[in-house]
This record gives structure tokens, C-alpha cells and sequence, in this order.
């Protein structure tokens, strides 16, 4: 439809930049019969009306058709910038009207977008919070079991660095490993209990992160649907006003040919001269 709209403007762009001015551009588009070329043939016909009974020679008579052909030629190229007007108007109503839609339909989407997002961005803040204090958690359920082991361990090294006896420095050393050795078991199970939070929040952010970008998905595939419904609802659109005016135009047509043939018949009854 727009290629075919595309070579009837091509055909009388032309004469449109001769004749539309930007101002006249936005006046409503006459009708041929508020035309100066049909109304030059409207009273050209008039005039041959007037002459049907008078004689006329057939030199005269030639003269008259040619004037009134020229006329009727005048009135059909009318017709025909009319139509390229009119189709011009409608092809430049429809393509402002799909970016007003289309923009507002984009707004839309961005907006929903964006309201996911901030929603999706507190969502994963109150999960960072929620994880650090589980992880403080896991850290002060130990803290107080391995700070005891640890200022006993430390409490021993001291003693074993005042001793000389060694078969006590032997039992230092023994209480030292065990505490240093439980320790170490606590900080695993820490170590352990932390990292299964993690693991476990961040399974949460991903399964957020997943179920917020579905439904940015569906935001936008719901955008595009609405925009090929729009499309689809202007191509109809489109597609019966360009028949109607083409319809118009065809219509405007007839009239200048019906006009023309009664100018033809008034010249066909005017007499010979002599007869």
C-alpha cells in the first residue's frame, strides 16, 4: 500500500510543490467544484449552451471542441492533484499518528520497566541485608567458643615461654595442639555455615533476578503485541480512506467527463451555416 502511494505522489509531486504552499497545506483539500479549472469548463459549457441553436461553421465548431477538450483536460489534472493532496495528507496523518502511538506505548513500556527495576534493585537490597545479618549470626554463634579456645591457647604459649622444665613444656605443647585443633574445627564449621548462606541467598538473588527479568520480558513482548495491533489497526485504517478517496476522486472524475459531454452535445446541435 505505501509503495503504491509512494508512485502516485511521485506522479503529481511536481505540480503539488507548484501549487501547495505550507500554509495551504493545512486548509482543508476542496472539492472539484470549488475549483477554478471546473469552473472555467462548468461556464465554458454554459456558454455553448447559449450557442446550441446558432449556426457555426465547422472550422468554429473544431475550435470550440479544442477549447472545451483543453478544459476538461485542465479539470482531470485537477482531479488528479486533488488526490495526490489528499493522499499526501493521509500517508503524513498516518505516519505521525503510528509515532505518537508508538512513543506512547514505548513510554509506557519504560516506565513499567523502570518501576520493576527499582522494585527488583529493593528487592535484592533487603536479600544483602538479610544475608549479612545471617552471616553476623554465624560469626557471633562461634565468636565466643573460639575467642575462649584461642585466649586459653595464648594463655598456655605464655606459660610455655616461661618454662624450662620439659615434661612440662611436653604437656604445654599437648594442651596447646588440642586447643588449637578445636579451634581450627570451629572455624571449619564456621567457615562451613557461612558458605551455606551464601549458597543459599544467592541461589534467592538469582530466583529474583530471574523472576524480575520475566516480567521485564513480558513488559516488552506485551509492547511489541500492542504495536503490531496498532500497525495492523492502521493499515485498515489507511486502506479505507485511501479507497475513499480515491473513490472521490473517480467520482469528481465522472463529473468532469458528464460536464464535458453535455459541452460536446451543445456543439453537435448547433446548425451549419445555410441549413
Amino acid at each position: 500500500m505505501k509503495i503504491r502511494l509512494a508512485i502516485v505522489l511521485a506522479l503529481v509531486s511536481t505540480s503539488l510543490a507548484l501549487t501547495v504552499s505550507p500554509a495551504a497545506a493545512q486548509q482543508p483539500i476542496p472539492g472539484i467544484k470549488q475549483t477554478a479549472q471546473f469552473k472555467q469548463l462548468k461556464n465554458y459549457v454554459s456558454f455553448l449552451f447559449g450557442q446550441r441553436n446558432k449556426p457555426a461553421p465547422t472550422a468554429r465548431k473544431q475550435k470550440y471542441k479544442t477549447n472545451l477538450s483543453t478544459r476538461k483536460k485542465n479539470a482531470n489534472i485537477k482531479v488528479s492533484l486533488l488526490l495526490g493532496l489528499k493522499l499526501s495528507r493521509l500517508s503524513k496523518q498516518d505516519d505521525n499518528q503510528q509515532r505518537r502511538i508508538v512513543k506512547q506505548i514505548l513510554t509506557n513500556q519504560k516506565r513499567q520497566v523502570q518501576s520493576i527495576r527499582q522494585d527488583l534493585a529493593n528487592r535484592l537490597a533487603d536479600l544483602q541485608s538479610d544475608q549479612n545479618a545471617a552471616v553476623q549470626r554465624a560469626y557471633d554463634k562461634y565468636a565466643s567458643q573460639i575467642n575462649f579456645r584461642a585466649n586459653k591457647r595464648d594463655m598456655l604459649k605464655r606459660q610455655l615461654s616461661r618454662t624450662t622444665n620439659l615434661v612440662k613444656r611436653a604437656k604445654l605443647n599437648r594442651k596447646i595442639n588440642k586447643l588449637q585443633t578445636q579451634i581450627n574445627g570451629l572455624v571449619s564449621d564456621r567457615n562451613t555455615e557461612v558458605s551455606s548462606i551464601n549458597s543459599r541467598y544467592q541461589a534467592r538473588i538469582t530466583s529474583v533476578n530471574n523472576l524480575y527479568n520475566s516480567r521485564i520480558a513480558n513488559v516488552k513482548a506485551n509492547a511489541r503485541q500492542q504495536i503490531q495491533q496498532a500497525k495492523n489497526a492502521w493499515r485498515k485504517t489507511f486502506r479505507t480512506q485511501i479507497q475513499a478517496a480515491k473513490q472521490r476522486s473517480s467520482a469528481q472524475s465522472d463529473l468532469v467527463g458528464s460536464v464535458t459531454s453535455r459541452g460536446f452535445g451543445y456543439i453537435e446541435q448547433m446548425p451549419s451555416p445555410g441549413s
